[in-house]
Parts: structure tokens; sequence; C-alpha cells
């Protein structure tokens, strides 16, 4: 099973999540000549997200980004139809890393899971070199978040930054989890002001201690 292109036009949703720990996996595996159990782990987690593509949050697998994807969704997605795909490819990825990838390590990483950006904001669908790209600034955050979660250092495994607007829209009245406020300094956003979001624990473990900025 492939999945499938959404067209998507004006505002969405961006989801940018990928991999902990993918340099360290990525690295041993390569270094001992064993590269078949990471791809069969990339094809596996791609099957999966065509497989939830036909549930009730659809979206746009947009752009493999090497140890994860952007994923876009319709603006119109329910908040609880989103977390239940959050929590869904954080179990799907625990069980897969266990069942695939960790059988093959010499021991297990310091962090196992993945973590995500998300913001919300006006794409514009352009088409280069035959193939569908957009370009809008949900992209840039979403990607910074997802980067600055590692950041105050807490383990960043299945916890995502959400921006405020993304949790107030479709987040607050939702999720059970474990939220706290936060500000990041995202590059090259808001010329380097801190950005005010909300940390979301998606999937145990959680942080040893709160955070408190």
């Amino acid at each position: 099973m492939d999945y499938q292109r959404l067209t998507i036009s004006g505002q969405a949703i961006v989801v940018a999540f990928d991999m902990c720990s993918s340099t360290v996996v990525i690295e041993e595996l390569t270094q001992g000549g064993n590269v078949q159990p990471l791809k069969k782990f990339f094809v596996e987690l791609r099957q999966f997200l065509a497989k939830q593509q036909g549930g009730a949050a659809p979206f746009d697998p947009y752009k493999f980004t090497g140890d994860g994807w952007l994923l876009l969704f319709p603006a119109d997605t329910s908040g609880e139809h989103l977390l239940r795909f959050l929590e869904n490819l954080c179990l799907y990825f625990a069980v897969a890393f266990r069942r695939t990838l960790l059988p093959h390590l010499a021991r297990k990483p310091a962090v196992v899971g993945i973590s995500f950006g998300i913001d919300k904001g006006e794409l514009v669908p352009i088409t280069m070199q035959g193939q569908q790209e957009y370009v809008g600034r949900a992209i840039n955050v979403a990607c910074r978040l997802q980067a600055a979660v590692v950041d105050k250092g807490s383990s960043p495994a299945y916890t995502a930054l959400v921006s405020n607007r993304v949790y107030t829209d479709y987040l607050a009245d939702t999720t059970p989890h474990r939220v706290v406020k936060v500000t990041r300094n995202l590059r090259n956003i808001n010329a380097g002001a801190e950005f005010a979001c909300r940390r979301v624990w998606l999937m145990r473990p959680f942080a040893a201690a709160d955070e408190s900025s």
C-alpha cells in the first residue's frame, strides 16, 4: 500500500516529525553494513501513514525529510481526530522501533521516540518540476518547533511543541495529556524574539521534571 497525495489550499495544519537519535541509529547500521532494517522500518512507516490516510483525519504526506515527514492537514480537521492520529503514530513508532530496529543495534539509544512541531497557517501550492510543492510560514515554524523540542534539556521523545494558535483551536478542549506553556527562540522566526507555544507530552515517558520556560 502506498499513500496518496492530497491537494491542500489555503489554511492548513503543518505537522513536522522525526525520529529521535536517528543519527546514532543510522551511523551504527551503516558502519556495520546492515542498512536493510532501516529501509524496512521507513517503508513500513510509510505504509502506516498510507493506512492512516483512510481514517478520520485525511492529510497530505507532503515530504519525507530523511528521518521523518512533513504532513499537511486541512484546517477543518477536528482536534479530536488530529490528536488521535498523533497518539496512534507515537504508539506505532514505539512498537515498530522495538520490533524492526532494536534487535540490530548494539545498544538501545539514550532517547527512543519521535518529536513533533505543529503550526497552522496559509499555504500556497506551487508546481515545481512536475511535483506539488508548498510555501508558507507555517511550514518554517513547524520545522523550527520540531527542532526546538530538545531545548531546555528534557527528553524530546513523544512530545510536541505546538503553536498557541494550534493549541487553542484544536487541542485545548481535547487533550488529556500533560501540557506546559513554554517559549523558544526560533531561528529566523519573529526576528529572533521569543515564540510562545505549548509543549504537549503525547505518550510516556514523561519528562523527569517540569519545564517552566
